[in-house]
């Protein structure tokens, strides 16, 4: 039986930013926070960051280790730091039903806390998702090898992992784009879908499942995409759906693998009947016939559009891009560049910097 609920209470959401990056993302976070069942924790090695971040709790890990001047961009230097503020953390994730993470991969103490972190969750039972930022490639191959190992052991340990490889940036925005632009875009990204997640878990209605049942969609093995689609009118409602299927900015991910989704519809007012099972059929039909499928609606009137659509993809394979040296022979395992109408919540001033898309792309 579907229960209309206007707000899940009692639910505590943990929002950790760990690293630069994730304590960057705090900040947005922050200052547009809705919900008081969602509580903000920056974790890094760097006091100075700490003192720039706002959020409930800043937590320096290390203290002894690194006494508060960071990692050093060694990810080792990062796991040590938080074994010796082990029962910081743990405090921390007891007091949480669900942990969403922000977090950037390639660095220090992103890399090497992150997946303890998980690790710690998962032994107390808590589900926990990250969203991880990948390095530019002209970052250096160093620099991205640290990345994917941190990426590789923090999937054996979180429920979900969405990546967003910061090149997707560049491919979206382009090359002209300026650099603080790019990382402060990269942020909002960051921002949007977390805070995505926060009006899911706080705002739940037409919804007959429970934490648990939560917790066992976000407990599929493999990949995890998420993606968000919006808009102002009902008949709008399909491009939406497909922008949040098709977001060009995360990891790419086959969903036709998924063994668990999650969709959630947020709106100012009411939704028709037909637009929902619309969309309900639409998710349904790119996933196994096997897949756990909850669908939700929640009536949240300080949307900033109409409508919102959140998709959680879990337990999936990541799908194979060919790479930019082969051939255009190959259709079947070729990512096609992303159309002007799937870029996800970009901002004008930053879109209108990039270079016009090609007419292949249109």
């Amino acid at each position: 039986m579907f229960q209309l609920i206007q707000q899940n209470d009692g639910l505590s959401i943990g929002v950790f930013g760990i690293g630069g990056c994730g304590c960057n993302t705090l900040n947005s976070i922050f200052e547009q926070r809705e919900s008081d069942q969602a509580h903000l924790y920056s974790v890094n090695t760097d006091k100075v960051v700490l003192e720039h971040t706002q959020s409930d709790e800043a937590v320096l890990i290390g203290a002894e280790l690194t006494h508060g001047y960071g990692a050093g961009a060694d990810p080792k230097v990062g796991l040590q730091a938080a074994e010796e503020s082990k029962d910081q953390l743990l405090t921390l994730i007891n007091g949480c039903d669900i942990i969403l993470c922000a977090t950037g991969l390639g660095g220090g103490t992103g890399t090497g806390a992150s997946p303890y972190i998980a690790q710690l969750a998962s032994e107390q039972g808590k589900p926990i998702i990250f969203v991880a930022t990948l390095p530019f490639s002209s970052e250096g191959q160093f620099r991205n090898n640290i990345a994917q190992a941190g990426l590789n052991e923090l999937k054996e340990h979180a429920n979900a992992v969405i990546t967003l490889p910061n090149d997707q940036l560049i491919e979206v925005l382009g090359n002209d784009i300026g650099l603080f632009d790019a990382f402060k875009h990269s942020n909002q990204i960051l921002h949007s879908l977390i805070k995505s997640l926060i009006d899911m878990l706080c705002f739940q209605g037409l919804i007959n499942v429970d934490l648990n049942d939560f917790a066992k969609i976000m407990d599929c093995q493999g990949d995890a995409v998420l993606g968000v689609g919006k808009c102002n009118e009902e008949s709008e409602l399909t491009t939406a759906l497909n922008g949040a299927l098709n977001n060009p900015l995360v990891n790419q991910v086959d969903m036709s693998s998924s063994t668990g989704v999650i969709i959630q519809v947020n709106c100012k007012d009411e939704i028709s009947l037909g637009s929902y099972n619309l969309i309900t059929d639409t998710v349904r039909q790119q996933v196994s016939p096997n897949a756990l499928v909850i669908c939700g609606v929640s009536k949240i009137e300080n949307l900033a559009t109409n409508y919102e659509l959140l998709v959680i993809a879990t337990g999936a394979s990541s799908k194979m891009v060919v790479d930019k040296t082969q051939s255009d022979s190959s259709p079947d395992i070729a990512t096609s560049k992303p159309k002007p109408s799937d870029i996800f919540d970009i901002p004008a001033f930053i879109r209108n910097q990039s270079a016009p898309p090609s007419k292949s792309a249109l």
